[in-house]
């Protein structure tokens, strides 16, 4: 049985958005059980409140964004990820810009922010269900299979075949075992530079500040953090995502050439299932 987390006291970060690239502040408070996680925009007028669930979620392939009537809070993958490592299911989130701090592109401050103040475990028990039958999504040649099992695990196929500096792997995380803070949430988002440039070019992102994530470059192999970053990162953005259905279902998630969108598609449906 698992019970609820919340932290001790407040913290906060600061940093540009991989979006906008504009500086954003997100300050972190305890919340009280069942309350889940909650975003209040403070840098509108009427201060709209963001609640963190599957009614929620706005389909995007390129990053996790929430959704109140005119109010979206963007790129939040990475503190659900740490929240999720952490056990942190109560959270109030005030942030003054339309996306969380992209940081350093993992999830590492976030996480050692919150254990800088510490956490608290609550005493409200948090919902933990076993996935009954296999799942399978599929959108082109990217896929995730949700498999029953005993425990939670997470693999991960990564294929980027033309681009030889990040090439194919394959990742298995399992949270009882393996240490998250050391083996996964260090994990950086990366981007090829020509994507990056096209995504410049187009809007979607006004930055290629690598001090945000890795751009991989033609015939310059990056300096990892860790073995399988790139496949460990996409399974950070997975376990991040899954984090926005309030509860925990247990299951073997397999991604093959998955990211976002397959992910939100994936919380619709275990949402549908076990309401």
């Amino acid at each position: 049985m698992a019970f609820q987390k919340t932290l001790l006291a407040k913290c906060e970060v600061q940093g540009p958005g991989f979006i906008h690239n504009q500086d954003t502040r997100a300050i972190f408070l305890p919340a009280k059980p069942d309350s889940g996680i909650v975003f209040v925009r403070s840098d509108l007028s009427d201060k709209p409140v963001i609640h963190c669930g599957p009614g929620s979620q706005e389909p995007s392939g390129s990053c996790t964004t929430l959704r109140s009537g005119d109010a979206t809070i963007a790129v939040i993958e990475h503190l659900l990820a740490a929240c999720a490592a952490l056990g942190i299911t109560n959270l109030l989130v005030e942030v003054n810009g339309p996306e969380m701090p992209i940081l350093d592109g993992s999830a590492r401050i976030y996480a050692d922010t919150f254990l800088g103040v510490g956490i608290k475990e609550q005493p409200s028990t948090y919902r933990e269900l076993p996935l009954n039958r296999p799942l399978l999504l599929e959108d082109g040649d990217s896929a995730i299979i949700a498999l029953p099992c005993e425990t939670l695990r997470f693999s991960y196929m990564l294929d980027y075949s033309k681009y030889p500096e990040i090439g194919c792997d394959f990742v298995t995380v399992d949270p009882g075992s393996d240490d998250l803070l050391t083996n996964l949430l260090p994990a950086r988002t990366f981007i090829a530079e020509p994507d990056a440039l096209a995504a410049v070019r187009s809007g979607s992102i006004r930055s290629t500040d690598e001090n945000m994530g890795l751009i991989i470059r033609s015939g310059v192999k990056p300096e990892l953090r860790m073995s399988g970053e790139f496949a460990r990162h996409k399974i950070l953005d997975l376990i991040g995502d899954l984090h926005v259905l309030g509860k925990t279902v247990r299951a073997h998630y397999i991604g093959i050439r998955s990211g976002h969108k397959l992910n939100s598609q994936l919380v619709r449906e275990l949402a549908a299932r076990f309401p």
